[in-house]
């Protein structure tokens, strides 16, 4: 397959390098291939860092933009030139010329005068007052030409005073009063951005202390140039002659009604107040009965007499989406009077109950297949109260179809219901929350089953409660002071017998303690150059039971309930790292670490709390879960695999992967990793498991590429990764690039892992 891959990839190369000139060939006598401009900043009054920007920031407004390339080669226009002329609609080479092929852009569709005003402009709200521009075609090489675009900027002028023009308006006095905040900064550069920031600024301001009426273009900032010595005076006013009576005045909130069950099309019914119940400052009209009116409480951060705010107008919106029980929210203000405002929020409910199933197929990079299947009915509002309930039932198998070792088919079955209130449920206080976001009390209950034919059969019934809550758009919080897991397994094979290892698989018992996980993730909002991912979880069991009968696992082993409870500590950072050089390409880094520490009552993490490393989200390059632990070598010299899984206590990995578009949603990538994990203690039956200060030495490693199909709704995945370095083998020979036999099939079989997943793996 990998040898097929760059067979591919070599006539692409080699169709890319005859289409590049043959591009142009097709064109008429006379035309000629628009492929981009130039810019030149030919003084040197603005400094390096900012001719820099102004030259990409120029480079980018010239229209029209050339054809587009990938990797160098203009494969949309190859597409539309092979297609040739159609008159007909529709058909493959219709589609093959418009939809994925592109025109041409040729030079005369490019206006120099057009981009140099445009520039010019542009400068000008930089602070270059002086700014000329000159264009020119440079000479034709192979019918294809560029712009090019010589660049004078000329001093740029800075910020010399600013100044507020007060009156004795009320709205002035405010304005005034948070002046010192301005954006417009003494020895700043002018800049019209910043200009038209400072406005918002002012306006938002003056929304959080009541002037619902403001608008941004009530104010004008004029720049005094006369002074001299390339420098600004910056005059901040109010345009009194178009600001309207209502918009210098603080308003209140007089009466505010909630519409529970409002209709897109609503009638009469949906919008009168009779009904109404009177809760917490608030009316609500629900005349099915829906709701319990106090559900809102929460939600609303309005009530009657208080000052208006657009940021507590925002936050109730946002709470009502986030209660997750309507699907349209929306309000508006009614004004009674000089100084009064109603309030309307006006809610769509979801149906309450719904019936879900899905279904899917899963691979592993090990040969190994499966399918899994589900069916969820929800509850949207299970007691009136905005209650969310789930029964979810669930099941699948996964099955090896081919490698030198069959290993066992494994079913698994679930049965989990989950029951969610939107707000903290804490006994004897009550916690109220700043965020826009509802935080949510959770109950959950499940049983899962899972069989590995002929070895084990595994069963485990979990209880949790605990509490999710959002701080910020970037922040998020999960805390289950409340988990309680019991695991009970049974072996109905012999591992003598079938040739394969699974007692680090089996564990009975009890496991319960606290849970708490934060993340924080700056992805959101529009796409940045910098961006980072964190996610931290700490995970505690039996720990005060441990210290309270004094549990020691090799002299005082105790027992809760007739079991042997766990005692461990574990902590589980995941950082990540994007850096996007382009719309089109994304450097994705992570670095994840684990370190689990069984003590007092437990020699050993039991296995379902342990590390694993090797997977199509992991080391693409080894085989699902079984690199490690350590220096151990999970193939034997008769290359039989004896292990389903190994794992450890502890875990490093690092993770650096090249993303670039290539066509729509067709996306190319190249990763390389590394990684490992470890024993916190000794184990005879994974001699070189144990975590010693050679750790580094003992690291894992593999690199690969593979395509990525966006189809938005998910994204497919496919993998080709090889191992370069193996821990396993003697110090000195660990690093295998010199071993890469790819024209050898035994080699490839051994070597070449392809995976298959859905999603990014980081």
């Amino acid at each position: 397959m990998l040898r097929t891959f760059f067979k591919i990839f070599f006539l692409f190369c080699v169709a890319g390098m005859f289409t590049a000139c043959s591009n142009s060939k097709r064109l008429t006598d006379g035309e000629r291939l628009f492929i981009g401009s130039k810019v030149h900043v030919k003084d040197r009054e603005a400094g390096k860092k900012e001719r820099k920007i102004i030259t990409k920031d120029l480079t980018g407004i010239v229209r029209p933009k050339p054809n587009s390339t990938t990797l160098g080669m203009r494969l949309k226009l190859t597409m539309y030139n092979m297609a040739g002329d159609t008159k007909k609609k529709k058909g493959l080479r219709q589609w093959f010329r418009n939809k994925a092929g592109e025109a041409p852009v040729l030079v005369s569709s490019v206006q120099l005068s057009t981009n140099r005003d445009i520039m010019v402009n542009f400068l000008q709200n930089r602070g270059f007052f002086n700014a000329k521009v000159s264009g020119r075609f440079d000479s034709a090489r192979n019918k294809k030409s560029s712009a090019i675009f010589d660049v004078t900027t000329g001093p740029q002028y800075k910020i010399n005073e600013v100044y507020f023009r007060r009156d004795s308006s009320e709205v002035a006095h405010d304005i005034d009063s948070s002046f010192s905040e301005t954006l417009l900064k003494k020895g700043s550069p002018f800049n019209l951005d910043v200009i038209k920031a400072e406005r918002v600024r002012i306006d938002r301001m003056l929304k959080e202390v009541g002037y619902f009426y403001f608008q941004p273009d009530y104010i004008i900032v004029v720049a005094d140039s006369s002074i001299g010595d390339h420098r600004v005076n910056m005059y901040v006013r109010l345009k009194h002659k178009e600001i309207p009576a209502e918009a210098y005045r603080r308003f209140y909130i007089n009466d505010v009604f909630i519409f529970a069950n409002y209709r897109l099309r609503g009638n009469r019914q949906d919008t009168g107040k009779d009904g109404k119940i009177a809760i917490d400052g608030y009316y609500v009209i629900d005349n099915k009965a829906t709701y319990k009116a106090e559900v809102f409480s929460q939600a609303m951060t309005f009530e009657k007499g208080d000052l208006y705010s657009l940021d507590e107008q925002n936050t109730s919106l946002s709470r009502l989406v986030n209660m997750g029980n309507f699907k349209f929210v929306k309000n508006r203000f009614e004004l009674v009077n000089d100084s009064l405002l109603d309030a309307y929020y006006y809610l769509t409910p979801y149906p309450n109950k719904s019936l879900r199933f899905e279904a899917g197929a899963n691979t592993q990079n090990d040969n190994r297949a499966g399918t899994k299947g589900s069916i969820s009915w929800r509850h949207r509002n299970a007691f009136r109260g905005a209650e969310e309930f789930l029964a979810k039932i669930s099941g699948g198998f996964e099955a090896q179809y081919s490698g030198p070792v069959k290993q066992p088919t494994i079913y698994n079955f679930g049965v989990e219901t989950n029951l969610s209130f939107p707000r903290f449920v804490v006994p004897f206080i009550d916690i109220q929350t700043p965020s826009r976001f509802m935080p949510r009390s959770v109950i959950k209950l499940k049983y899962n089953f899972e069989s590995s034919a002929k070895l084990i059969n595994i069963s485990s019934y979990t209880a949790a409660y605990g509490y999710n809550w959002r701080e910020t758009p970037r922040k998020e919080h999960q805390f289950y002071p409340f988990n309680f897991t019991y695991v009970k397994s049974d072996t109905v094979g012999s591992p003598q017998s079938l040739g394969i290892q699974y007692g680090n698989l089996i564990f009975n018992g009890i496991i319960m303690g606290p849970t708490y996980e934060f993340t924080y993730n700056s992805q959101t909002g529009t796409p940045k150059k910098h961006s980072i991912y964190f996610n931290g979880r700490v995970d505690l069991s039996g720990n005060i039971q441990g210290l309270v009968q004094k549990a020691d696992h090799e002299t005082n082993p105790k027992k809760l309930f007739g079991s042997t409870y766990t005692q461990y500590v574990k902590l589980q950072p995941d950082f990540r790292y994007y850096l996007r050089l382009s719309s089109a390409t994304v450097i994705a880094s992570r670095v994840m670490a684990g370190i689990g520490v069984p003590w007092g009552n437990s020699a050993a993490m039991p296995n379902i709390k342990q590390f694993w490393a090797g997977g199509n989200s992991d080391l693409r390059g080894f085989p699902s879960r079984l690199v490690g632990p350590g220096t151990f070598n999970e193939y034997d010299s008769a290359n039989t695999q004896r292990y389903i899984q190994t794992m450890g206590d502890m875990k490093l990995e690092f993770n650096f992967e090249l993303r670039q578009r290539i066509y729509k949603f067709i996306n190319a990538g190249v990763f390389a990793e590394a990684g490992n994990v470890w024993l916190y203690r000794n184990d005879p039956n994974f001699p070189g498991g144990k975590f010693t200060s050679n750790f580094y030495k003992e690291l894992a490693a593999d690199v690969g590429a593979g395509l990525r199909f966006d189809y938005t709704i998910l994204i497919l995945r496919l993998d080709m990764g090889m191992p370069v370095r193996k821990p396993w083998l003697p110090e000195g020979d660990r690093w295998v690039l010199d071993k890469i036999q790819l024209a050898d099939p035994d080699w490839k079989k051994k070597n070449l892992i392809f995976n298959i997943a859905i999603g990014y793996p980081f």
